[in-house]
C-alpha cells in the first residue's frame, strides 16, 4: 500500500514539473499525451505494486496469431 502512495507522489510531482515546463512553450496537445500517459504508466504500476495479476501482451498476441499461423498452414501443405 505504500508503494501506491509513493507511485502517485512520484507521478504528481512529475506531472506538476512537466505541465508547468510545457505550458510555457505552449504545447497544449503534448500536454494531454503526457497527462493519458502518466496515468496509464501510473494505473499498471500501482497494478504491479498491489500484486494484481495482468495480462501479458505475448499471450494475447499468440491468441490473436495462432490460428492465422494455422490457417496459413494448411493452406500451404
Amino acid at each position: 500500500m505504500i508503494w501506491s502512495l509513493i507511485i502517485v507522489l512520484v507521478s504528481l510531482w512529475t506531472l506538476k514539473v512537466q505541465i508547468n515546463h510545457l505550458r510555457a512553450k505552449k504545447q497544449y496537445k503534448e500536454i494531454w499525451f503526457f497527462i493519458l500517459f502518466l496515468s496509464i504508466s501510473a494505473l499498471f504500476s500501482m497494478a504491479v505494486s498491489l500484486k494484481i495479476p495482468l495480462l501479458n501482451p505475448l499471450d494475447v498476441i499468440t491468441y490473436v496469431f495462432r490460428p492465422m499461423g494455422k490457417m496459413i498452414t494448411t493452406l500451404l501443405t
